[in-house]
């Protein structure tokens, strides 16, 4: 098969995660919900909003996941409820983030903070953990009955998050 052909095959490969990151990624995200949390200049982290060097990290770690919206079963509160991470430029151009818990109880959306607004250089991402049992880099142990979630800096910080009981509780994954 000649080099030209080679070339091409690999191009229509890599169609689907090119259309992908160009695309609004909800993670199934209901517009209820997703009205709700994006108020007062506040918008869901895309893959755009990354940088080049984070996107690649992105692509290569979390192919078929959404930067801004991991989708499970988070808090005893709802069996179906999403983590979405947020981002704002202030009046003086600083990017703000934050994380939201977000569901449906009788058909109302809910909204709880997760991780309150803190300024970033760049924006930080969401992903889901199942349940299990995990080990923090500082020695953290925990045994998590329902899903959890990563919020990272994708060349930098993480630390996982989950719920227990209706309290929010963390550990550092990264550094």
């Amino acid at each position: 098969m000649s080099f030209s052909r080679w070339i091409l095959i690999a191009a229509l490969i890599s169609l689907p995660a090119c259309g992908r990151a160009e695309s609004t990624c909800l993670n199934g995200l209901p517009d209820t919900l997703r009205a709700a949390v994006e108020q007062d200049t506040w918008k869901i982290v895309q893959y755009n909003d990354l940088s080049q060097a984070d996107q690649r990290v992105w692509m290569n770690n979390h192919p078929t996941d959404c930067t801004g919206v991991a989708a499970g079963n988070f808090s005893p509160r709802a069996k179906q409820s999403f983590i979405v991470a947020l981002i704002q430029r202030d009046g003086q151009n600083i990017l703000l983030e934050k994380v939201d818990l977000v569901y449906l109880k009788k058909n109302q959306p809910i909204v709880d903070s997760a991780i309150a607004s803190l300024a970033v250089a760049t924006p930080y991402v969401v992903w889901k953990l199942n349940k299990g049992r995990y080990l923090g880099i500082d020695g953290t142990k925990a045994s998590i009955p329902r899903n959890s979630f990563v919020f990272e800096k994708l060349v930098g910080p993480a630390s996982q998050y989950y719920y227990q009981g209706d309290r929010l509780r963390s550990f550092v994954l990264s550094r």
